[in-house]
């Protein structure tokens, strides 16, 4: 009887590989266009910036980045853990810090 079970387990497909029959892994355009839309918004940022506003400027950087944060980190952190993935969300983490310092603590008494 244990000779089935092990032989029943075997020829069993794994719990990851039974998820992506069910619903497979695509990259469909929307991701494509989200990461166009937020390096935008980061570029935007950016102009913000230069343009003398600091204010403003770290503030959509502090909110998207945070954003971003919400979204992905648990996705980010969960195994199997890809270096790309892990670099970008410690930039984004750096991005957050320093700007949403510079928000919230250094332009208060302003």
């Amino acid at each position: 009887m244990s000779s089935a079970t092990d032989a029943m387990q075997a020829g069993s497909p794994s719990k990851d590989r039974l998820a992506s029959i069910v619903r497979p892994y695509s990259q469909s355009p929307l991701n494509h266009i989200l990461v166009l839309m937020s390096s935008f918004i980061f570029a935007g940022a950016g102009y913000v910036l230069s343009a003398g506003d600091a204010r403003n400027g770290s503030g959509i950087s502090t909110a998207w980045s945070l954003t971003y944060l919400f979204l992905n980190l648990r996705k980010s952190l969960m195994p199997p853990r890809s270096p790309v993935s892990l670099a970008l969300t410690g930039a984004t983490v750096a991005s957050s810090v320093l700007y949403g310092s510079e928000y919230f603590l250094l332009q208060g008494n302003s």
